[in-house]
């Protein structure tokens, strides 16, 4: 992966500071996205990202072995995860077509009241139009 990044920097010596950071910081890194959003997966595609922002902005860093890297490191790195975290949130609040399909009744009802759109969703469900929808598709279903 380190080659991947370094792809973003034209710069020899932005380079070096960049190996430099890599080598030095990745661990800590991991362990702050971690710490934020609880998933090993989750903590690598924001360290990837972070390592892609830290390579397209090399001219913030000075010294690569200083407190002040450090402290800009790890910062990108929290904010990233915080990010990371956010979309997650919003992307596994929303029910897909495709995912209600496979679902339970029980495991729907519970995954509906935990999304932000509930009560819309409940006014849509007892709105007249969508109940009859919902009978001509069971009608349909006895015919089959």
């Amino acid at each position: 992966m380190l080659a991947f990044y370094m792809s973003f920097i034209d710069d020899d010596d932005d380079r070096e500071k960049f190996e430099i950071i890599y080598n030095e910081y990745r661990k800590r890194m991991v362990s702050t996205a971690y710490s934020i959003l609880r998933n090993h997966e989750d903590a690598e595609d924001a360290i990837h990202d972070t390592f892609i922002k830290i390579a397209r902005n090399m001219n913030s860093i000075g010294d690569p072995k200083s407190n002040e890297a450090l402290s800009y490191v790890l910062k990108a790195t929290k904010n990233t995860a915080i990010n990371f975290s956010q979309k997650n949130t919003t992307r596994n609040k929303r029910i897909h077509l495709e995912d209600v399909e496979n679902m339970t009744d029980e495991h729907f009802f519970e995954k509906l009241s935990v999304t932000e759109d509930y009560e819309k969703i409940v006014s849509a469900i007892s709105h007249k139009k969508f109940k009859r929808y919902i009978q001509g598709c069971y009608v349909l279903s006895l015919c089959m």
